[in-house]
């Protein structure tokens, strides 16, 4: 009986530590002078795409698509700052590797009926973040380590 009784109170205790939530992640934070998002609201508005599902694309207050896509995929702009690479048209990060400016044939992350994201505020899919800085500013970071920031002038990759 004081064996039942043990066996009763382990499957107790394991069900308990299943049931119970699992403790958050800690978002890295940003390189210095890379504003920190991570505190900003969730925007609401329509950010998906009915050709794109579990996607979430935006545009920003200034008119550049973005786009965090489904299954840690990659994130990204259709747009580069004016001190990228000559050639270069997208700004692309995945949570495996740093950050870069690449050329695509093809806008990977523009979707013409979705909303613009606002000022001080994020969005979220996947791990992966993207926001808009108070000074306007696209700040989008991944799962992983790596992520990037851009405006009209420069950028900042990680």
């Amino acid at each position: 009986m004081e064996n039942v009784r043990f066996h009763i109170s382990a499957a107790a205790a394991a069900g308990l530590l299943v049931l119970s939530p699992l403790p958050t992640a800690l978002a890295l934070p940003s390189p210095p002078g890379v504003e920190e998002i991570d505190g900003y609201p969730i925007a609401e508005g329509n950010y998906s795409s009915p050709t794109d599902f579990y996607g979430m694309f935006f545009r920003t207050p200034d008119g550049r698509f973005c786009a965090i896509r489904p299954n840690r995929g990659p994130v990204g702009c259709d747009a580069v700052p004016g001190d990228a690479p000559a050639g270069t048209n997208q700004t692309f990060v995945e949570s495996g590797a740093p950050a870069s400016y690449r050329f695509s044939g093809t806008a990977s992350f523009t979707r013409d009926d979705v909303d613009v994201l606002p000022v001080g505020h994020r969005l979220e899919n996947w791990g992966a973040s993207c926001g808009i800085g108070e000074q306007g500013s696209v700040i989008c970071k991944t799962s992983g380590r790596h992520g990037f920031s851009l405006d009209t002038a420069s950028g900042v990759l990680w």
